[in-house]
């Protein structure tokens, strides 16, 4: 057990919660609600009196706090948070945001008491829900979070057979000289990787970055570098075909595997480069320049401090990590790096791209482009590949973004 517990997070997390679940559900009888108030020396005590060995005390042990810590949910005590910042950033803060913090209430009947205890631990969680919003004022992003919805039931689920990720002989890509169209300029090719031109086009300049590693989710930091550097040097070499004054929209587009969107398995890279400013990039341009004009500071240098004082933030190299208040999807993470070149940012990528998967993210939504003198990065989590339900609805395309993780544990769970 305690080898599975350190060599295979999948499996380490199935048994987390499986025996968490089991004994949290002893003390909870035994104790009622005010288990969550003492819950690790109530842990500790519970676990050394059962008859096991030391190893699985060691485990059960790990478990139990491993749950606990899941279950905290500290974005629903944000106002109590910002209330004790220095009043100067706490107006930052307010400056920024717009937040409110509701409870949803709802009557389970009796019939249905035993499926939600089991399925969310207590009826009380269920029946008075806390909501969190928070609006950015100036880019219009704004994300509900509610804790619950990650332990909702979904129904539609499909099997995964992990060899899917390995098997190599139907995938075009891994033979992309024959079977992948180039470039008018040929193809560039990197150490582990070689560009091909994408063949169904939604930018006049639009190709691929194709990995010589097939399985996305194996990433190494060499391997990081040399696909940006490829990207780069594909980049020069559209500016000399393209022969325009102004300068070209350079962005970088990493969608992993098939619930972010990817049609390929083989793992790959999307480039294009753009004669007109995408409209969310322009929209993010317009707001930093408005904001500059009117409180005479950089929008991105208040943007990191608000999240910085809030514990919300790290740093590796040049690059400034924010997990982000307003996230698009679950796990949002926002990188500002002052690096000229996207290639510069590897080491940071790679690391923020290993702890994803450490923390059990399958699939992955990750972009670079440029914002001023910035290089942003935003990445995000898109959910389990088992599931066959969509995880952005008409409330993220036409309203606001419906979030079950918290950022504050998410900056806990990322080690850089």
């Amino acid at each position: 057990q305690i080898l599975l517990y350190f060599s295979l997070p999948k499996l380490r997390d199935h048994l987390l919660n499986q025996v968490a679940r089991r004994l949290i559900q002893k003390l909870r009888k035994e104790r009622q609600n005010s288990w969550l108030l003492s819950i690790s020396t109530e842990c500790q005590q519970k676990i050394y009196a059962l008859n096991l060995n030391s190893p699985e005390k060691v485990f059960i042990a790990r478990c139990v706090e491993y749950r606990i810590q899941e279950m905290k949910y500290k974005i629903t005590e944000l106002d109590r948070e910002v209330e004790q910042l220095p009043r100067a950033i706490r107006e930052l803060f307010y400056r920024f945001y717009s937040i409110d913090i509701s409870t949803g209430s709802l009557k389970i009947p009796v019939g249905m008491e035993d499926w939600a205890k089991k399925r969310f631990w207590s009826l009380e969680r269920v029946e008075k829900q806390q909501i969190v919003a928070i609006k950015n004022k100036f880019t219009g992003e704004h994300s509900l979070f509610n804790r619950l919805r990650s332990d909702r039931p979904v129904e539609a689920k499909s099997a995964i057979a992990w060899e899917e990720l390995e098997e190599k002989k139907k995938c075009l890509f891994c033979n992309p000289e024959k079977q992948t169209p180039a470039d008018v300029f040929g193809r560039i090719k990197g150490k582990y990787c070689i560009t091909g031109s994408n063949i169904a086009k939604y930018d006049a300049f639009h190709s691929l970055i194709i990995f010589n590693e097939h399985n996305p989710l194996v990433i190494k930091r060499e391997w990081v570098e040399d696909y940006l550097r490829t990207g780069e040097r594909w980049f020069e070499e559209v500016s000399k075909l393209a022969k325009m004054k102004k300068k070209l929209q350079k962005f970088f587009i990493w969608n992993c595997l098939w619930r972010s969107g990817a049609s390929i398995i083989h793992g790959h890279i999307q480039l294009t480069a753009s004669k007109m400013r995408y409209g969310k990039l322009e929209l993010l341009e317009k707001v930093a320049a408005d904001y500059k004009r009117e409180f005479n500071t950089d929008y991105i240098e208040d943007l990191y401090r608000v999240h910085e004082s809030l514990g919300l933030t790290k740093e590796n190299k040049s690059e400034r990590i924010l997990f982000y208040l307003t996230p698009i999807k679950e796990k949002e993470i926002f990188v500002i790096s002052e690096a000229r070149r996207s290639d510069k940012m590897a080491d940071t990528i790679y690391k923020l791209l290993r702890a994803y998967l450490n923390i059990g993210v399958q699939s992955f939504n990750l972009a670079v482009f440029q914002l001023g003198d910035y290089h942003i990065i935003r990445l995000v989590d898109r959910g389990s590949l088992e599931d066959r339900n969509s995880d952005i609805g008409a409330m993220e395309l036409y309203a606001a973004s419906v979030i079950a993780s918290d950022p504050f544990k998410l900056a806990q769970g990322i080690s850089i």
